[in-house]
């Protein structure tokens, strides 16, 4: 038997190798030419062969004018996609800001020290974009308090707007966002755990705001503020828009430290049984129903008092 040399062996290993390469070089090209639309003007170069597609940017800025106006900053950006995964992209960030803003009382702010977020797009929507912010520093329109957390997480996806009964009395969810922050402080109050979920709701896709705002509104479905020893308001509300300016509120929290809520410096031990409460206006505004009858009501005194809320 004839042994086969060992040169000729390689022969396939070697075309395979090249052939991947001629390959890689085109999807690093499409990658390119797709970023530049994004970012015009700066040098892109990308580099990763064969894992990955990576392209690293000083200062990048990306700017969208649509119906919410979005900017995106950074001091530096790594952005990274598989070579078969046209659909998902990774950015890492140093020192990033994001805005979205709608009008002057409708806009929210986030700068951090670093940001991890990816991207999944595909079919001509939004399937899932995805940022864990950390040392996360928030404002929201016109609301004086300022929001910090030590990790801020989100997650927002495009829904189908399934379909809701006639007699639903909003319209079918168009958008969810998902929010979760460890260590979170309003302005100057203790450290908490914060879980949240904003279904946007609307006749139709979420790509008009005054078609949206004929209708839709935000329904917080759920709000939760905990600390180390329990939670410790849990709130659910609907936000109308008001034109282009604000947004109206109208809800119910459900808390046992309802003095603290309501801003009190004085100490507060827990209720036995929490209270409901109403409150409406709006996001620089809110007016909150007194809880009526706590000097009577039982409350754990054992237990570490209530964590200031804000301050």
């Amino acid at each position: 038997m004839r042994r086969i040399p060992l040169w000729l062996t390689l022969v396939p290993l070697v075309a395979a190798v090249g052939l991947y390469a001629l390959l890689w070089r085109g999807w690093a090209e499409d990658f390119r030419t797709e970023l530049v639309r994004w970012l015009p003007g700066d040098s892109l170069s990308v580099t990763g062969f064969p894992y990955r597609l990576e392209v690293e940017v000083e200062t990048p800025r990306l700017e969208g004018d649509g119906t919410v106006a979005l900017v995106a900053e950074a001091a530096r950006a790594r952005i990274n996609r598989g070579p078969w995964q046209p659909d998902l992209t990774v950015i890492g960030a140093e020192a990033p800001r994001f805005t979205a803003r709608v009008g002057p009382g409708i806009s929210a702010r986030i700068e951090g020290s670093t940001a991890l977020t990816s991207v999944n797009w595909g079919e001509g929507r939004l399937r899932r974009l995805s940022s864990v912010v950390q040392a996360a520093r928030v404002r929201l329109g016109t609301l004086a308090l300022p929001i910090s957390a030590d990790t801020l997480e989100l997650h927002l996806r495009e829904r189908d707007g399934e379909a809701v009964p006639d007699t639903s009395p909003v319209q079918a969810a168009r958008g969810q966002l998902v929010l979760s922050g460890t260590r979170l402080r309003l302005g100057q109050g203790d450290a908490l755990t914060m879980a949240a979920e904003i279904l946007a709701t609307g006749a139709a896709r979420l790509d008009d705001y005054d078609r949206w705002a004929a209708g839709g509104t935000l329904e917080l479905t759920k709000l939760t503020l905990a600390d180390a020893h329990g939670e410790v308001a849990r709130v659910n509300a609907t936000l109308a828009p008001e034109g282009r300016d604000r947004l109206r509120v109208a809800g119910t929290v459900v808390t046992a430290c309802p003095l603290r809520l309501a801003g009190s410096a004085a100490p507060e031990y827990r209720l036995r049984v929490p209270v409901r409460l109403a409150f409406s206006g709006t996001l620089d505004a809110i007016v909150m129903t007194a809880p009526a009858d706590l000097a009577g009501r039982p409350r754990r005194t054992k237990e570490p008092a209530c964590p200031r809320i804000s301050g």
